[in-house]
Parts: structure tokens; sequence; C-alpha cells
């Protein structure tokens, strides 16, 4: 690029009105604006957000189900309009991707790439070698190995391998890509060798509708309710809970817990709490509809989500932004999502100390108001979408080198010393081997 385009291109993004043309990889199904599927959702406020900037967006995704039209600015690349579609084979999704590339470079120039969580392994690699920066992420933490129980001693060996394969698989990815951005610190748990690639590492967490989650003043139970609104899984912490409740039942008068969502564990916790004394406070509302999510939350006094190293927590941010304080446990994503001001962190698997957290909040609804306010703000001031986009906006001109500063959202060795260190004393250990706590090396 010449001398004068660059100082060109510089003097209109400090003007504001820069635009890029984008091709986006979203490789898992569907890229969707109803359905209830998290990352698809994730990536279509991201496309969506960036063309209302006024970018030219070029989307490859397998299969898209839409209900309302993207902005004119972006065109849709499906492998197939079939919604039955599965999952393409990875090879197969490379091959389509690169030739899909290749042919809108035949008449447009592309600016940047950028692969959307999730990061599939490998996946990326189809753009090695083509000469335009590519942007990974964001992506999140990892569950724990253990995140579902020990296993037996060959599922151990098996995942243990599996993970190898996949740190070795991501090293390429990364060590090919111009951005790695990660939605919390926790995700740190996906780089190996994070200072080998500290340039390129960047805090971007995905965005909330802050408008459609939003704060009513009358909307909280009558009575004290604790909402679970998760998959009913091992993973997500539902038999601690369950424990907690049971002691939560003696200490909190009229209190309620609220169980919303399916998932391999329902019928087994329905049972358990069908036998207990605390039956009549327990109901169960089975999968939810997502227009039913923000009324759900808004009637609750509080969220609690007591997971066993939660990749993010979208589910924990709506809540935040319906103004509702939180009971979470200090592991994964939510370690960075949920502070002191806004909720109640606890260690993992300790119901005793779920109970006594969740027993504070439920019987001082001053504090509970109090961090309800303050988690709103949290979600105004950082994770509003308009603001992430524009975030996202910055990180890409810092790629192209045409940012006028270059350290915004840029991961740290301080960011890093303090996740080993959290790692250190959290007993759900990363299952990353990149991370030991042993290899504390970063000077802050």
């Amino acid at each position: 690029m010449s001398t004068e385009k660059f100082e060109q291109r510089k003097e209109t993004t400090e003007m504001g009105e820069r635009r890029l043309t984008l091709f986006v990889s979203f490789p898992t199904t569907p890229l969707t604006d109803w359905r209830p599927c998290g990352d698809g959702l994730i990536a279509h406020q991201f496309i969506k957000g960036l063309a209302e900037r006024g970018h030219r967006i070029h989307v490859a995704t397998p299969f898209a189900d839409l209900r309302s039209p993207l902005p004119q600015q972006v065109t849709i690349h499906q492998m197939s309009p079939d919604a039955q579609l599965k999952q393409p084979q990875p090879l197969h999704y490379m091959l389509w991707t690169r030739c899909t590339l290749q042919q809108i470079r035949t008449t447009t120039h592309i600016d940047l790439i950028h692969e959307l969580n999730p990061v599939f392994s490998l996946l990326s690699l189809a753009f090695v070698g083509c000469g335009v920066p590519v942007v990974l992420g964001p992506q999140f933490s990892r569950w724990p190995a253990n995140a579902d129980g020990t296993g037996s001693f060959l599922q151990r060996i098996r995942r243990r391998l599996t993970i190898l394969l996949k740190d070795a698989c991501v090293s390429q990815q990364h060590r090919y890509a111009k951005a790695i951005l990660l939605s919390t610190p926790a995700a740190l748990n996906n780089v190996a060798k994070p200072e080998r690639v500290m340039s390129r590492l960047f805090i971007l967490p995905p965005g909330i509708d802050h408008a459609a989650f939003s704060v009513r003043p009358d909307g909280s139970a009558q009575a004290p309710t604790v909402l679970f609104l998760a998959h009913v899984l091992i993973r997500k912490g539902i038999y601690f809970l369950i424990d907690a409740f049971e002691t939560l039942v003696s200490r909190v008068p009229e209190v309620r817990l609220v169980i919303a969502g399916g998932g391999s564990e329902l019928a087994t916790v329905k049972e358990r709490v069908a036998a207990s004394s605390y039956h009549d406070r327990v109901q169960f509302l089975g999968r939810v509809n997502r227009t039913e999510v923000t009324e759900l939350l808004q009637q609750c006094t509080v969220y609690c989500l007591p997971s066993n190293g939660e990749p993010f927590g979208m589910a924990a941010l709506e809540a935040m932004a319906c103004g509702k304080p939180l009971v979470v446990t200090g592991s994964g994503g939510l370690a960075y999502i949920v502070s002191e001001q806004g909720g109640r962190r606890v260690p993992v698997k300790d119901p005793a100390a779920l109970a006594r957290a969740l027993e504070e909040l439920l019987n001082n609804p001053i504090l509970c108001r109090r961090m309800g306010q303050y988690n709103r703000t949290q979600v105004e001031t950082h994770y509003a979408w308009p603001r992430v986009t524009k975030r996202l906006e910055h990180i890409y001109e810092q790629v192209l080198g045409i940012a006028a500063r270059s350290d915004a959202d840029r991961i740290t060795p301080a960011h890093i010393a303090e996740y080993r260190r959290h790692a250190e004393r959290s007993p759900s250990r990363s299952s990353s081997p990149g991370l030991q706590a042993s290899e504390i090396t970063v000077q802050t």
C-alpha cells in the first residue's frame, strides 16, 4: 500500500468514515436471529452491528435461518439453503470457504477475514497464504476436564488425548492469526503459550441487547425467588443448587426456586425434588421460549448459576441487564463478569457457601436493589452491542495498522499473571497444559 493511500485510510478512520469490506466465516449452524442457538444469535448481532456502522460484509456459513433481513451491506453465502443440513465436515467447509473467498475477491477487495466463535480447530487455516489478515473469536474459555464428573480411567485418557490434539490445532491457528479475541481472560486456557502471541491477544466479550433485556421496577416476584435458567446438566451445578436449597428453605421463609431449561439431568432432578420435603417450593418450567426469558429474569429476586466453570455466561449477562443480583461460582468466565458489587461468587461444588450467599441476598432487599442497579450500569457501559461493535472496529483498525492508538483491549502481562493466580486458587483447574500455575514467569 502506498504512503498516500495509508494516510488517506488513517485520516478517514480518525474521522469515523472508514468503511471496511469484511469476509466473515461462521462455521456452525445456524446463523440466526430467532432460534435458541447462542452462537448463532451472537454471530448475527456482530454482523448486524458492523453493517449498521457501514461496513460491507460477506458472510460464509453452512446455513442461515433469519426472520428479519440483515442490512443491505450484508451478503450471505450459504453452503445449502436446507434447514436440515447437518454440520459439514471440517475439510469440506474449509474448501468451500476458500473457494467462496477466492470467487468474491475476483471482483471485490477484502480488507480483513474474521472467523467468529465457535473457532473450530484448523478451519481458519483455509485462509493461510491468501494475503488477507485473519481475526479469530471471540473465544470462550474451555470447560474444565472434570466438569461432568471424573469418568472412567479410559474416558480420562481419551479426554486428555483429545485436549492435546486440540491444543496442537489451536496453536497452529493462532500462529497465522493477526488477532485472537478472548471473551474474558478466562479464555486464556485456549492459549498454550500466551507470551508468544501477546501482541495479538485482545479482550472482546459478546454484547447484549440492553433494550430487550431491561429493568422493570414492579417485576420482582412477591415471594423471594431464586431463578436457575440454564441447561439442566451436571456441569451447570444443578445438584449443588438443590443441595444448597435444602439448607436455604430452613433459613429463608417462603423462598422459591424456579428451574427453567431442559437437559439430560432434568428427569433425575425432578425425581429428587419430588421425594424431598421442599417439593412444593420448586417449580419446573422446562424449556422456555426466548420471548419468555426477559420476563422470567425480571420476576426473580436472584439469578443463580453455580456451574463448574462456565465458558462465559450469556444468561448471567441477561440477568445483569434486567437489574438483578447474581450468585455464581468464581470459575470460568463468570469470575470476570460478576463482581462483588453486583453479586456473590462462591467456590465450585460448595453447596454450603452457595446457601449462605443466597441467604444473604434474599434477606436484604436493599442490597439486592443496589447490586441490580450496579449490574445494569455495567451492561450499559461495557456490554451494550453498540459499544462492543465500536471496540471490535478499533481492534480491526489496530490489525490493519490504521488506528490512532494501539493499546485498547489488549491482553497484558498483568492479565496473564492474574489469570494464573486465579487458576491456582480454583479447584476447577484448566484443562489446558499451557497455563499451569507452576509456569508463572510473567513480570508485572
